[in-house]
């Protein structure tokens, strides 16, 4: 009984339901090329390294997928979110390219974010990288410091052990 129902329904919907199909089957190409598109548009960055401490140059590379000669915006903020940078570079004819910048020598500890945008194919792209600034405890001069102590520390048991040997 549910089957003649069911013919029935084709029967007298069909003609509506098939206008749809052929809409969806000649449309899914053209969805999925364009998610194919947007998986080629991309951003990749790397750091020369993942922790800096003050005063350190970072060298940022980068290629943007999908678009040659692109102009990259870039920004970096510090650890409290403050723009420290801001630039705009192109890149090559392979889609890469690199800037150099200074960790600020007032920098705080905390992660860093580099944020790059790009519009490849109408499409705008952003990626963003986080790295780590680290401030010694003590600050820039502790390790000199500890390093020259530990010299004077040695050089007066040296000399007073040799001071002793002598008046004995």
């Amino acid at each position: 009984m549910n089957y003649h129902i069911l013919s029935a329904f084709h029967r007298t919907n069909g003609a509506r339901l098939l206008p749809l199909l052929t809409v969806m089957v000649l449309a899914a190409p053209g969805v999925m090329n364009s998610f194919a598109q947007e998986a080629d548009q991309s951003i990749m960055l790397a750091t020369n390294k993942e922790q800096y401490l003050p005063g350190d140059i970072v060298q940022l590379s980068g290629t943007v997928s999908g678009q040659p000669n692109a102009l990259v915006g870039l920004q970096i903020k510090d650890s409290t979110g403050n723009l420290i940078l801001i630039r705009t570079v192109q890149s090559d004819q392979n889609g890469n390219f690199a800037l150099q910048f200074k960790i600020p020598s007032t920098a705080t500890s905390g992660d860093f974010s580099i944020i790059a945008s790009s519009k490849i194919n109408g499409f705008v792209v952003t990626q963003t990288k986080t790295m780590t600034a680290t401030v010694p405890e003590f600050g820039p001069l502790a390790m000199p410091l500890f390093g020259v102590s530990i010299l004077l520390i040695v050089g007066l048991f040296a000399f007073s052990k040799n001071l002793l040997q002598t008046t004995t």
